[in-house]
């Protein structure tokens, strides 16, 4: 007689796989990037938190591969699922720096993300490829000094005019703002359509020679209460002329477009958050077993220990 038991899927305790996600391949990854960050990463930090961090850690990684982790082969990928770019991202929480972190977050899972998915042949040749090798730099243009999560209220321009399109309007917060090479950008190419409106352009903010284009500028560069590794800025766009070729997608469907792509980014997100949290409690822990109050470490009394049990529940 069959029982309502049979279709339980029971975990495998002898099996080798460790996670129902991560395989082996995963968890080498995890190894061996971690070793990297510890090795090349974690040493600089206080130095890139007075300096910023340099464009060449990032050119270092896409040799690493581990830019292009989640990227096909045939652009200098390594071919791998959306799952190792969660690899990565609990992989750097060893860096001790929040700040590069975050900058090279923004370059991998929310800059090319959308460049692979909408792009056309050329675009991904001359953007993507270039990208994940570390020979360029891209940043987000969302947030606006009167927008933010509300992508339909943002209110730069892109206007057509023949083979080209005229951007004009301001971008703030961009991450790696200061030092990109190139931006995608979310404009109004229709202002009064509302959410059918919103395009994606993929724009040159710099030249081969690291030179503002003509109509481009930083406004200012912010200062943050943290982050200080990461260069956040105020971008200017002043009839900035791009080629129609530059928009990325369907035109009048940026907002569906950045949508999708802003799920992705959010749990890689969600993911550094929670690995950051254990790296702190590994830390804390390391504390109290060092720290000695009355004749014995402090991690043996009982409430620090209830309050370490606590702690682990939660990042758990």
């Amino acid at each position: 007689m069959a029982t309502g038991t049979e279709s339980v899927i029971k975990p495998d305790h002898g099996a080798s796989r460790k996670h129902f996600i991560f395989t082996d391949e995963h968890e080498q990854l995890r190894e061996s990037m971690e070793s990297w960050v510890k090795k090349e990463v974690h040493p600089n930090r206080f130095e890139w938190e007075e300096n910023y961090w340099p464009d060449s850690i990032l050119k270092r990684a896409g040799d690493l591969g581990y830019i292009g982790l989640c990227y096909p082969e045939e652009y200098g990928g390594q071919g791998g699922d959306y799952f190792y770019s969660l690899v990565r991202a609990e992989a750097l929480s060893y860096s001790g720096c929040g700040g590069f972190n975050m900058g090279m977050a923004v370059h991998t899972d929310m800059v090319t993300p959308p460049i692979h998915l909408l792009g056309t042949e050329e675009q991904k040749q001359r953007y993507l490829v270039p990208s994940i090798a570390g020979d360029m730099i891209g940043c987000l243009g969302i947030t606006e000094p009167g927008a933010g999560s509300d992508v339909a209220s943002i209110r730069t321009t892109a206007r057509r005019d023949g083979d080209e399109y005229v951007i004009n309007g301001s971008k703030t917060f961009i991450t790696n703002g200061k030092r990109a090479n190139y931006i995608v950008l979310v404009t109004k190419t229709d202002p009064d359509a509302g959410h059918d409106g919103i395009s994606l352009f993929i724009v040159d903010i710099r030249d081969e020679n690291g030179v503002e284009v003509e109509g481009f500028s930083v406004s200012q560069e912010l200062e943050k209460m943290g982050m200080h590794a990461s260069d956040t800025a105020e971008l200017s766009f002043q009839d900035v002329r791009v080629p129609a070729e530059n928009l990325l997608g369907t035109e009048g469907k940026g907002f569906y477009h950045i949508s999708w792509e802003l799920q992705g980014e959010r749990l890689v997100g969600a993911i550094g958050c929670v690995s950051g949290a254990e790296r702190v409690f590994e830390r804390t822990l390391e504390y109290a077993k060092e720290r000695e109050a009355f004749g014995r470490p402090i991690g043996k009394f009982q409430t620090i220990r209830h309050k370490f049990a606590e702690m682990s529940t939660q990042i758990e």
